[in-house]
């Protein structure tokens, strides 16, 4: 059997050979699928897509669906180890089960030709199938990794219900450079005969969205229509709101998550809502596991306080829009002047997250995020981009993301808080540095 290790770097190597291009579609997957009985046809399944709080409802949702269940997880990226990718109830898959069916595949994969072999992200999908189900989950969680309709999840062929979150501007290169493209993307997950949830959008997004659900003449539910939050209360500790959903007819108040913002409490709208529909499908759910499961949410890296003293708040906000929530609870939850250690992929819509931030932060320490190979985004490139929106006497420039950490968190006075954003890459990392590997309150 392959170490952990050796088989972490054998899946990571997949299709690296540049020479290839891979095409889209689903034939690699469906080729090995089909060689070890399609895993995935077999299990019971959620699946979400969306550019903003999908991993967010997914925990959320995950965390109810566990009051009564046993439930599988499946989402991206991860922040420090690979295996949080997959997980159930809130641990981790063990190394020695990952190697195992990793080994399997390498046998599969050893007879296919080099341009049909499932990429890296297709090939952690494949892995979470046939973990499930040997583990027998009640129900899997799926998040989609980028889109939607060409996405390796979406080789799922009936979930029992589908969730959109909301979707803003975020890949435009692959997805579109409008809302409509991108949400024509994301509303590939949708599926004859399974229910939709749609949190609440921009008016082009739901068009879109809608659009596509009354031509699959499926049932679907539009945030702020169908179902919507009232009497939103934020505080440093979590965010308290009352539930509402006139085509169910239920009615939840004072519910609690312990997750800071009003975005926070519509992402656990949609997950309240689909639960819904489950209990509708006759799944066992009550109001008391939508309360203790929201409650018992714990969703690493998002508005999360890793240190009080100094005062360290992680927070992956990569777009504007995420950009925009953190800006505001930072300001209305914190008393503080905020230092931000930043940086972003290339890839990312770089200028239009600083422009949000930018007149918020009393100083800006700029890395690189670490390991990002082909994404790298220069510290030069990004630097040249901030002092279009930020002083030059506010802003340090390190490309060694360690070095810049300590460098800010040795200079943060107490009427400051130190906010890492830009990247999630650069969360996770920041978390290993102060070694900090809680991702799940199962395991607290």
């Amino acid at each position: 059997m392959f170490s952990y290790a050796h088989s972490l770097s054998y899946v990571y190597k997949l299709n690296r050979n540049r020479k290839i291009r891979l095409k889209f579609g689903f034939d690699r997957m469906l080729n090995v699928l089909e060689k070890i009985g399609n895993p995935q046809d077999s299990l019971k399944t959620i699946h979400i897509a969306g550019t903003k709080g999908k991993g967010s409802t997914l925990a959320f949702f995950s965390s109810i669906l566990r009051q009564k269940f046993k439930v599988g997880s499946f989402t991206s990226p991860s922040l420090v180890n690979a295996t949080e990718r997959i997980s159930i109830d809130g641990s981790l898959i063990p190394p020695h089960s990952f190697s195992l069916i990793v080994d399997r595949l390498k046998e599969i994969y050893s007879s296919i030709e080099e341009e049909n072999v499932p990429s890296t992200f297709e090939t952690f999908t494949i892995i979470s199938f046939i973990y499930f189900l040997e583990k027998q989950v009640d129900i899997a969680l799926y998040e989609v990794g980028l889109g939607g309709r060409l996405d390796a999840t979406n080789i799922i062929r009936h979930p029992l219900v589908s969730i959109i979150t909301e979707i803003s501007y975020d890949h435009q290169k692959t997805l579109g450079n409008t809302l409509r493209e991108i949400a024509t993307e994301k509303a590939g997950i949708i599926k004859k005969g399974t229910p939709l949830v749609i949190a609440k959008q921009e008016k082009e997004a739901l068009e879109t969205i809608v659009n596509k659900a009354r031509k699959k003449r499926i049932d679907y539910f539009e945030y702020g229509k169908d179902y919507f939050i009232t009497n939103v209360k934020e505080y440093e500790k979590g965010t308290i709101f009352d539930f509402h959903s006139p085509s169910l007819t239920k009615n939840f108040e004072k519910l609690f998550v312990p997750m800071m913002g009003k975005h926070q409490a519509e992402n656990a709208a949609s997950a309240i809502q689909a639960a819904l529909l489950l209990k509708e499908k006759g799944y066992n759910l009550d109001e008391s596991d939508i309360r203790n499961g929201l409650s018992k949410t714990f969703w690493p890296g998002r508005l999360e306080i890793a240190s009080k003293i100094p005062l360290i708040v992680l927070d992956g906000a990569h777009n504007k829009a995420s950009a925009e929530a953190l800006a505001h609870l930072l300001m209305k939850v914190f008393d503080k002047k905020i230092v931000f250690l930043f940086s972003m992929l290339k890839d990312k819509n770089i200028e239009d997250t600083i422009s949000v931030l930018a007149p918020i932060g009393e100083r800006f320490v700029l890395t690189e995020v670490p390991y990002s190979y082909s994404r790298r985004l220069t510290v030069d490139k990004l630097n040249y981009i901030a002092e279009r929106h930020i002083s030059k006497d506010r802003i340090v420039v390190d490309e060694n993301p360690r070095r810049a950490f300590y460098t800010a968190r040795r200079n943060i006075k107490e009427d400051e808080l130190l906010c890492v954003t830009g990247s999630l890459y650069l969360v996770g990392y920041i978390r290993k540095l102060m070694n900090y590997f809680i991702f799940s309150k199962n395991l607290l």
